[in-house]
């Protein structure tokens, strides 16, 4: 189902409470519950209050897990082939045609030539998907380089920059979005595939209101509020302490 689970660096740094309830996710999404349900319904499932759900889904989002509609990331990249129903049926109908074939040389004698042309064909055909899929797979999860990796799209700065104001209006407001800036946020969109949509950063930004030192409700060592903004937000350093759950406020 998710092979790297034991390996991902991503999945290993989440607490143990949110690698269970990633866990049962990708348990629903095998039987596509997560297709037909709504907040609540899934909360249910998770066993977990309505608060402990967004926060939930805002550092799912933000790690590149899931969309903002709760659909696994790179879900189907991640199945073997042979998980597939239409696979096994496939090959159910292929044993059962050649016992047909088989069954009318005893009787006949003798094959007809054109039928036997087409089983080859046939075979040919599908050894080649067979062998081709796990190729296709393994060059693009999570967006590892390769052959077949489309085009990064461009970074659209302006919509993340106006991300930023929609869901942080209380932090401080960008002014000028100068080259260095620019690059910055360039830089933590290019790092990563599952960075390269809106729906991450609104994840990001939503999962940046769950944190009262961030957002400025609580006192540092100076006894100040923290004044943060979005340079501050992208720059690499506080970009993975974030991510990493350093600010998170205490259970």
């Amino acid at each position: 189902m998710y092979s790297e689970f034991a390996t991902d660096p991503k999945v290993q740094m989440l607490p143990e409470a949110m690698q269970r309830r990633l866990v049962m996710l990708f348990c629903m999404r095998c039987g596509d519950v997560t297709v037909t349900l709504g907040d609540a319904e899934i909360a249910f499932h998770l066993r977990i209050s309505d608060t402990d759900l967004a926060e939930t889904k805002a550092l799912f989002i933000a790690k590149g897990f899931i969309d903002s509609k709760w659909n696994i990331k790179n879900w189907e990249k991640r199945q073997f082939s042979s998980d597939s129903s239409a696979a096994r049926t496939r090959a159910y109908r292929d044993r059962k045609r050649d016992k047909v074939v088989t069954s009318q040389v005893t009787n006949s004698g003798a094959l007809d030539t054109d039928t036997d042309t087409d089983t080859e064909k046939e075979e040919e055909a599908n050894a080649s998907l067979s062998t081709a899929a796990p190729q296709d797979d393994e060059s693009s999860v999570d967006g590892d380089s390769g052959d077949q990796q489309p085009a990064r799209p461009a970074c659209p700065h302006q919509r993340i920059v106006a991300l930023y104001h929609e869901v942080l209006p209380e932090l401080r407001q960008v002014r000028d979005w100068n080259e260095t800036r620019r690059k910055l946020l360039q830089r933590r969109w290019a790092e990563e595939f599952g960075r390269q949509n809106l729906d991450w950063w609104r994840g990001y930004f939503e999962y940046i209101r769950g944190s009262d030192f961030l957002m400025g409700k609580t006192t540092g060592r100076d006894g100040r509020p923290f004044d943060c903004d979005l340079e501050w937000l992208v720059r690499p350093s506080n970009f993975a302490k974030v991510i990493e759950g350093k600010y998170e406020n205490d259970a």
